[in-house]
Protein backbone atom coordinates (compact mmCIF):
# COMPACT_ATOMS: atom_id res chain seq x y z
CA UNK A 1 0.00 0.00 0.00
CA UNK A 2 2.79 2.45 0.90
CA UNK A 3 4.53 1.81 -2.45
CA UNK A 4 1.30 2.47 -4.37
CA UNK A 5 0.80 5.76 -2.52
CA UNK A 6 4.36 6.87 -3.25
CA UNK A 7 3.97 6.00 -6.94
CA UNK A 8 0.69 7.92 -7.08
CA UNK A 9 2.27 10.99 -5.50
CA UNK A 10 5.23 10.79 -7.85
CA UNK A 11 2.98 10.58 -10.92
CA UNK A 12 0.91 13.54 -9.67
CA UNK A 13 3.99 15.65 -9.00
CA UNK A 14 5.54 14.65 -12.34
CA UNK A 15 2.41 15.78 -14.18
CA UNK A 16 2.62 19.16 -12.48
CA UNK A 17 6.36 19.62 -12.87
CA UNK A 18 6.40 18.63 -16.58
CA UNK A 19 3.81 21.23 -17.62
CA UNK A 20 4.67 24.19 -19.80
CA UNK A 21 5.36 27.19 -17.56
CA UNK A 22 3.14 30.13 -18.42
CA UNK A 23 2.65 33.64 -17.07
CA UNK A 24 -0.47 35.53 -16.00
CA UNK A 25 -0.15 39.27 -15.31
CA UNK A 26 -2.82 41.68 -14.11
CA UNK A 27 -2.84 44.80 -11.93
CA UNK A 28 -1.29 43.90 -8.53
CA UNK A 29 -1.13 40.24 -9.64
CA UNK A 30 1.52 37.99 -11.15
CA UNK A 31 1.63 34.24 -11.66
CA UNK A 32 4.22 31.98 -13.25
CA UNK A 33 3.78 28.22 -13.49
CA UNK A 34 1.33 25.57 -14.58
CA UNK A 35 -2.22 26.55 -15.59
CA UNK A 36 -5.35 24.63 -16.58
CA UNK A 37 -7.51 25.04 -19.70
CA UNK A 38 -9.37 27.92 -18.06
CA UNK A 39 -6.09 29.80 -17.47
CA UNK A 40 -6.15 29.23 -13.71
CA UNK A 41 -3.09 28.26 -11.65
CA UNK A 42 -3.00 24.47 -11.63
CA UNK A 43 0.12 22.59 -10.53
CA UNK A 44 3.49 23.96 -9.43
CA UNK A 45 3.78 27.73 -9.56
CA UNK A 46 4.44 31.12 -7.96
CA UNK A 47 1.65 33.63 -7.34
CA UNK A 48 2.35 37.21 -6.20
CA UNK A 49 -0.34 39.55 -4.88
CA UNK A 50 0.22 43.20 -3.92
CA UNK A 51 -2.29 44.34 -1.30
CA UNK A 52 -2.05 47.77 0.38
CA UNK A 53 0.92 47.56 2.77
CA UNK A 54 2.05 44.03 1.92
CA UNK A 55 3.15 41.68 -0.83
CA UNK A 56 2.02 38.05 -0.65
CA UNK A 57 4.00 35.38 -2.46
CA UNK A 58 2.58 31.84 -2.75
CA UNK A 59 5.11 29.21 -3.83
CA UNK A 60 3.93 25.63 -4.20
CA UNK A 61 1.01 23.63 -5.57
CA UNK A 62 -2.24 25.06 -6.95
CA UNK A 63 -5.44 23.32 -8.04
CA UNK A 64 -7.95 25.09 -10.28
CA UNK A 65 -6.87 28.53 -9.07
CA UNK A 66 -6.68 27.62 -5.35
CA UNK A 67 -3.41 27.44 -3.44
CA UNK A 68 -3.09 23.95 -1.92
CA UNK A 69 0.29 23.60 -0.19
CA UNK A 70 3.73 25.20 0.02
CA UNK A 71 5.14 28.47 1.31
CA UNK A 72 3.30 31.75 1.84
CA UNK A 73 5.71 34.65 2.24
CA UNK A 74 4.30 38.04 3.28
CA UNK A 75 6.57 41.09 3.03
CA UNK A 76 5.37 44.22 4.85
CA UNK A 77 6.32 47.81 3.99
CA UNK A 78 8.03 48.22 7.40
CA UNK A 79 10.52 45.47 6.49
CA UNK A 80 8.98 42.63 8.50
CA UNK A 81 8.57 39.24 6.81
CA UNK A 82 6.24 36.35 7.63
CA UNK A 83 6.75 32.89 6.12
CA UNK A 84 4.17 30.17 6.64
CA UNK A 85 4.64 26.62 5.38
CA UNK A 86 1.31 24.94 4.65
CA UNK A 87 0.67 21.23 4.48
CA UNK A 88 -2.94 22.07 3.57
CA UNK A 89 -3.76 25.73 2.97
CA UNK A 90 -7.54 25.20 2.73
CA UNK A 91 -7.69 23.37 6.07
CA UNK A 92 -5.05 25.73 7.57
CA UNK A 93 -2.69 22.89 8.51
CA UNK A 94 0.77 24.38 9.05
CA UNK A 95 4.17 22.71 9.48
CA UNK A 96 6.26 25.80 10.28
CA UNK A 97 6.11 29.59 10.65
CA UNK A 98 9.00 32.05 10.52
CA UNK A 99 8.50 35.70 11.46
CA UNK A 100 11.33 38.22 11.07
CA UNK A 101 10.94 41.68 12.61
CA UNK A 102 12.38 44.85 11.06
CA UNK A 103 15.18 44.82 13.66
CA UNK A 104 16.29 41.31 12.64
CA UNK A 105 14.73 39.44 15.56
CA UNK A 106 13.29 36.11 14.44
CA UNK A 107 10.71 33.66 15.73
CA UNK A 108 10.42 30.12 14.36
CA UNK A 109 7.34 28.05 15.28
CA UNK A 110 7.23 24.31 14.59
CA UNK A 111 3.95 22.42 14.31
CA UNK A 112 3.27 18.69 14.61
CA UNK A 113 0.02 17.25 13.26
CA UNK A 114 -1.27 20.80 12.93
CA UNK A 115 -0.58 21.71 16.58
CA UNK A 116 2.08 24.06 17.88
CA UNK A 117 5.01 22.04 19.25
CA UNK A 118 7.98 24.38 19.61
CA UNK A 119 8.80 28.09 19.36
CA UNK A 120 12.36 29.43 19.06
CA UNK A 121 13.14 33.13 19.24
CA UNK A 122 16.53 34.68 18.36
CA UNK A 123 17.66 38.29 18.62
CA UNK A 124 19.83 40.63 16.55
CA UNK A 125 20.29 43.71 18.76
CA UNK A 126 23.93 44.04 19.86
CA UNK A 127 23.12 43.59 23.57
CA UNK A 128 20.99 40.44 22.96
CA UNK A 129 22.58 39.07 19.81
CA UNK A 130 23.24 35.60 21.19
CA UNK A 131 20.06 35.15 23.24
CA UNK A 132 17.89 32.15 22.34
CA UNK A 133 14.50 31.60 23.99
CA UNK A 134 12.78 28.27 23.35
CA UNK A 135 9.25 27.27 24.31
CA UNK A 136 7.94 23.69 24.31
CA UNK A 137 4.14 23.33 24.09
CA UNK A 138 2.97 20.20 25.90
CA UNK A 139 -0.18 18.18 25.18
CA UNK A 140 -1.61 19.08 28.62
CA UNK A 141 -1.54 22.78 27.72
CA UNK A 142 1.57 23.63 29.76
CA UNK A 143 4.50 25.58 28.30
CA UNK A 144 8.15 24.98 29.20
CA UNK A 145 10.45 27.93 28.49
CA UNK A 146 14.25 27.68 28.42
CA UNK A 147 16.94 30.24 27.66
CA UNK A 148 20.52 29.65 26.63
CA UNK A 149 21.51 32.15 29.34
CA UNK A 150 20.16 29.80 32.03
CA UNK A 151 21.74 26.66 33.43
CA UNK A 152 19.17 24.18 32.20
CA UNK A 153 18.94 20.59 33.39
CA UNK A 154 20.62 18.40 30.72
CA UNK A 155 21.58 14.95 32.15
CA UNK A 156 24.30 14.45 29.52
CA UNK A 157 26.13 17.52 30.86
CA UNK A 158 26.98 15.78 34.16
CA UNK A 159 29.77 13.20 33.81
CA UNK A 160 30.72 10.87 36.64
CA UNK A 161 30.35 7.29 37.84
CA UNK A 162 28.48 7.93 41.11
CA UNK A 163 24.74 8.57 41.38
CA UNK A 164 25.56 11.37 43.81
CA UNK A 165 28.63 12.96 45.42
CA UNK A 166 29.17 14.74 48.73
CA UNK A 167 31.24 17.90 48.65
CA UNK A 168 32.61 19.59 51.77
CA UNK A 169 31.81 23.27 52.14
CA UNK A 170 34.72 25.48 53.18
CA UNK A 171 33.81 27.76 56.08
CA UNK A 172 35.64 31.05 55.97
CA UNK A 173 34.78 34.43 57.52
CA UNK A 174 31.16 33.41 58.12
CA UNK A 175 30.89 32.31 54.50
CA UNK A 176 30.51 28.87 52.98
CA UNK A 177 32.48 28.17 49.82
CA UNK A 178 32.45 25.39 47.24
CA UNK A 179 35.73 24.41 45.65
CA UNK A 180 35.39 24.64 41.86
CA UNK A 181 38.05 23.28 39.50
CA UNK A 182 38.41 24.84 36.06
CA UNK A 183 40.22 22.48 33.63
CA UNK A 184 42.73 24.49 31.59
CA UNK A 185 43.69 23.98 27.96
CA UNK A 186 47.05 22.51 28.96
CA UNK A 187 45.46 19.82 31.16
CA UNK A 188 45.91 21.46 34.57
CA UNK A 189 43.22 22.46 37.09
CA UNK A 190 42.62 26.00 38.28
CA UNK A 191 41.03 25.55 41.75
CA UNK A 192 38.94 28.39 43.17
CA UNK A 193 36.77 28.36 46.34
CA UNK A 194 33.56 30.23 45.39
CA UNK A 195 30.99 31.45 47.90
CA UNK A 196 27.73 29.50 48.05
CA UNK A 197 24.73 31.77 48.45
CA UNK A 198 21.29 30.13 48.58
CA UNK A 199 19.72 33.55 48.02
CA UNK A 200 21.61 34.18 44.77
CA UNK A 201 19.97 33.28 41.48
CA UNK A 202 23.03 32.93 39.21
CA UNK A 203 26.60 31.72 38.93
CA UNK A 204 28.59 34.96 39.18
CA UNK A 205 32.30 35.17 38.36
CA UNK A 206 34.33 38.28 39.19
CA UNK A 207 36.30 40.27 36.64
CA UNK A 208 39.77 39.03 37.69
CA UNK A 209 38.77 35.36 37.65
CA UNK A 210 37.06 35.85 34.29
CA UNK A 211 40.25 37.23 32.75
CA UNK A 212 42.12 34.19 34.06
CA UNK A 213 39.73 31.50 32.80
CA UNK A 214 39.16 33.36 29.52
CA UNK A 215 42.88 32.99 28.76
CA UNK A 216 43.41 29.51 30.18
CA UNK A 217 40.12 27.63 29.77
CA UNK A 218 37.55 26.91 27.09
CA UNK A 219 35.05 29.77 27.37
CA UNK A 220 32.46 31.10 24.91
CA UNK A 221 31.03 34.62 24.97
CA UNK A 222 27.25 34.28 24.47
CA UNK A 223 26.97 37.90 23.21
CA UNK A 224 24.18 38.69 25.65
CA UNK A 225 24.46 41.64 28.03
CA UNK A 226 22.64 42.32 31.29
CA UNK A 227 22.60 44.55 34.36
CA UNK A 228 23.41 43.81 38.00
CA UNK A 229 23.29 45.91 41.12
CA UNK A 230 25.80 45.96 43.96
CA UNK A 231 27.07 48.22 46.73
CA UNK A 232 28.58 50.56 44.14
CA UNK A 233 25.34 50.79 42.15
CA UNK A 234 24.20 49.29 38.86
CA UNK A 235 26.74 47.94 36.38
CA UNK A 236 26.84 46.10 33.06
CA UNK A 237 27.36 42.34 32.87
CA UNK A 238 27.52 39.72 30.15
CA UNK A 239 26.85 35.99 29.87
CA UNK A 240 29.49 33.40 29.10
CA UNK A 241 29.47 29.62 28.73
CA UNK A 242 32.24 27.62 30.42
CA UNK A 243 32.67 24.42 28.41
CA UNK A 244 33.54 22.38 31.50
CA UNK A 245 34.35 22.60 35.21
CA UNK A 246 34.62 20.15 38.09
CA UNK A 247 32.66 19.86 41.32
CA UNK A 248 34.14 17.01 43.36
CA UNK A 249 34.46 14.05 40.99
CA UNK A 250 31.74 15.34 38.63
CA UNK A 251 32.70 16.98 35.36
CA UNK A 252 30.00 19.54 34.54
CA UNK A 253 29.73 20.73 30.94
CA UNK A 254 28.26 23.89 29.38
CA UNK A 255 27.92 26.00 32.50
CA UNK A 256 26.49 29.51 32.05
CA UNK A 257 27.98 32.27 34.19
CA UNK A 258 27.56 36.02 34.53
CA UNK A 259 30.65 38.23 34.52
CA UNK A 260 30.92 41.98 35.23
CA UNK A 261 32.23 44.39 32.62
CA UNK A 262 33.98 46.44 35.30
CA UNK A 263 37.43 45.58 36.64
CA UNK A 264 36.55 46.60 40.22
CA UNK A 265 33.75 44.00 40.56
CA UNK A 266 35.37 40.80 41.79
CA UNK A 267 32.83 39.01 43.98
CA UNK A 268 32.08 35.35 43.17
CA UNK A 269 28.86 33.50 43.93
CA UNK A 270 27.33 30.09 43.27
CA UNK A 271 23.56 30.50 43.38
CA UNK A 272 20.47 28.42 42.75
CA UNK A 273 20.72 28.99 39.00
CA UNK A 274 23.89 26.89 38.77
CA UNK A 275 22.46 24.12 40.98
CA UNK A 276 19.64 23.60 38.49
CA UNK A 277 22.13 21.77 36.26
CA UNK A 278 21.80 18.81 38.64
CA UNK A 279 18.93 16.43 39.22
CA UNK A 280 18.84 17.42 42.88
CA UNK A 281 21.08 19.19 45.41
CA UNK A 282 20.91 18.84 49.20
CA UNK A 283 22.61 21.12 51.69
CA UNK A 284 23.38 20.03 55.22
CA UNK A 285 23.67 23.10 57.47
CA UNK A 286 25.10 21.22 60.45
CA UNK A 287 27.75 19.16 58.66
CA UNK A 288 28.65 21.80 56.05
CA UNK A 289 28.19 19.43 53.13
CA UNK A 290 26.40 19.58 49.82
CA UNK A 291 25.15 16.47 48.05
CA UNK A 292 24.92 16.70 44.26
CA UNK A 293 22.76 14.16 42.42
CA UNK A 294 23.76 13.38 38.87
Amino acid sequence: MKKLILVSLFISFSCYSQCKKETIERENYYYEGCINYEEQPNGEGIEILTIDDQTQKFTGTFKNGVFISGELSISFLNGEISKIYYVDFVKEIISKEIYTWDNGNKEVTIYKNGKKEKEIRTFSEPERQGLIIEKQFKSDGSIIETRNTNNNRIPEDILGDETYIDVDLIEESNQLRVNVDFPTKNGELLSVPIQFDSGATDFFIGYRLYQEIKNKCDVVDLNVEGNSRGVSGEYKTKYIKIKQLKIGSYLVKNVVAIVPMRSDINSMLIGIGFLKKFKEVEWSLNSNKMRFYK
